[in-house]
């Protein structure tokens, strides 16, 4: 009953975007591992973390999921230029740090780090009464190399974080084993423009590559970056 009714509310207009921002942007820095323990820990707060947009009520869960199933990546990939031009715009900091060497020769350092993360999947019982399962991980993982991680799918996720100040430039997801190379290329776009907004040479940054990029062949295809192992 209730997920009906936050679906009338949906449709009905009581839900803008910026009310399903400000619970992914909670998410995000809550640390909890999914949706569903971050709503189990929110509810008894919900008010007074709505109120920080300000906003007076918290989509129901389910009516988040629903929004975000409704996303086409044409949509996500809209939000993610408006995130980021919003990240180079700010500048909540006096500084953006950096490293400097004998020659008093600035360095910025910039982790790129793409991970991978296994999911587990329960046996689906299938007989002649039952409908054909599904899986709704099959939205978001596929088969791929696990590594040392046990599951039967996996996703692979890029971050582009600035080490000193530690705002995060940008972040690519995919399916499986993904487009590594493909994340790559657009966190040096990323930086590139980090670099143009601070008026710092884009030589004077250094890219240091973690996680699933084993060397630097990738990176050396689509940048003139300086690295840094």
């Amino acid at each position: 009953m209730k997920a009906n009714q936050e679906a009338e509310a949906l449709r009905f207009g009581q839900y803008e975007l910026i009310d399903f921002v400000a619970v992914l942007l909670g998410y995000m820095l809550s640390g909890e591992p999914t949706l569903l323990a971050f709503y189990e820990r929110l509810t008894p707060w919900a008010d007074a973390f709505m109120a920080w947009m300000p906003r007076n009520r918290l989509p129901h869960r389910s009516t988040l999921s629903r929004y975000l199933s409704a996303l086409d990546q044409a949509s996500v990939e809209a939000l993610r230029t408006l995130f980021q031009k919003d990240v180079l715009a700010r500048k909540p900091f006096p500084s953006p740090g950096g490293l400097f060497d004998r020659t008093d020769q600035q360095w910025i350092v910039i982790d790129v780090d793409g991970t991978r993360q296994a999911a587990r999947q329960r046996a689906l019982p299938q007989t002649d009464r039952l409908p054909t399962p599904h899986r709704r991980f099959d939205q978001v993982c596929a088969p791929g190399y696990q590594g040392r991680k046990r599951g039967e799918v996996v996703r692979t996720r890029t971050v582009v974080l600035q080490a000193h100040t530690h705002q995060f430039l940008g972040t690519f997801g995919a399916q499986g084993n993904g487009d590594y190379r493909g994340d790559l290329r657009r966190a040096t776009q990323v930086i590139t423009s980090y670099a143009a907004t601070l008026g710092v040479p884009s030589g004077s940054f250094l890219v240091r590559l973690d996680g699933l990029y084993g060397d630097a062949a990738p990176f050396l295809m689509y940048s003139r970056l300086a690295w840094l192992w």
